[in-house]
């Protein structure tokens, strides 16, 4: 299983790196609208109750149709208002599922409800990650860095120290000394990132604090993905990815982050 997982990462960066600096801004954003909207959405529907093929595809070309309005309706100046949206969405998502009373409810929201959640995450996650890869390939390293720093950083941390459960309902496995490691590993190598790349317009102290907040938000949408699956009674998402389960197993964290990192560059005057 190591090697497996292994192998589909090496296999994930070298594509994923290969695309971000070769293919042009149009066939990158096709390209990851088919991996977020598409195979993402095929794994959201079957996350909000929708056992049919025919319902999930369904989704999964709704999806595609949002992705492809926003690409070529959408005026430029309205990208931020789009992200906003769906920010302040990840932050209601963040409340809801800090509340004492969902281990006790089950959390259990109507399938139209998690639907609507899904149609506006997945195109603005797809809307985010295009605008980066079109402005600099560099800005979505950047944050992916900062992704793979919390991830990493949380489960060395975690598995080293133990102690109190994070979200014990939602995913057993997470601790809060993993969750503050990873806060601490998302802040020094975001600031890294900020003082070597290029094209990024942070300043290492802002990328630290950038590195909080996003690694915060990461945890966010790693638990929501989490609390779906417990509660369709699954392990992952889909077997797309030997090793790593499906689109949403393995970018999860990065869908939250995206908008958050996107809206954080344009602030900052890029």
């Amino acid at each position: 299983m190591l090697k497996q997982r292994i192998a589909t990462a090496l296999v994930l960066a070298t594509v994923g790196l290969a695309a971000l600096f070769y293919l042009p801004p149009v066939t990158f954003a096709i390209a990851a609208a088919l991996l977020l909207a598409g195979a993402g959405g095929w794994e959201a529907a079957r996350l909000a109750g929708l056992d049919g093929p025919v319902a999930r595809l369904a989704v999964a070309l709704a999806l595609l149709s949002a992705c492809l309005a926003l690409y070529l309706l959408l005026p430029a100046e309205h990208t931020r208002t789009v992200l906003a949206i769906a920010a302040c969405l990840w932050l209601v998502n963040a409340a809801w599922l800090a509340r004492p009373a969902l281990a006790r409810e089950g959390g259990r929201p109507a399938i139209a409800v998690k639907l609507i959640v899904v149609a506006i995450m997945m195109p603005a996650a797809w809307l985010s990650l295009a605008w980066l890869q079109a402005s600099s390939p560099w800005l979505v390293v950047m944050l992916l860095i900062l992704i793979a720093a919390a991830d990493t950083s949380a489960y060395f941390t975690g598995r080293r120290l133990g102690g109190p459960k994070l979200a014990p309902s939602i995913s057993p496995g997470k601790t809060w000394s993993g969750a503050i490691g990873g806060l601490t590993g998302a802040m020094l190598l975001t600031a890294v990132s900020a003082w070597l790349l290029p094209d990024n317009p942070f300043h290492p102290l802002t990328g630290a604090l950038l590195g909080l907040a996003l690694g915060a938000i990461s945890i966010v949408g790693d638990l929501f993905v989490s609390l779906l699956k417990r509660q369709r009674g699954i392990k992952d998402t889909s077997n797309l990815l030997p090793g790593h389960g499906g689109i949403l197993d393995r970018f999860d964290s990065l869908t939250a982050a995206l908008p958050f990192f996107a809206l954080a560059v344009m602030l900052w005057g890029h």
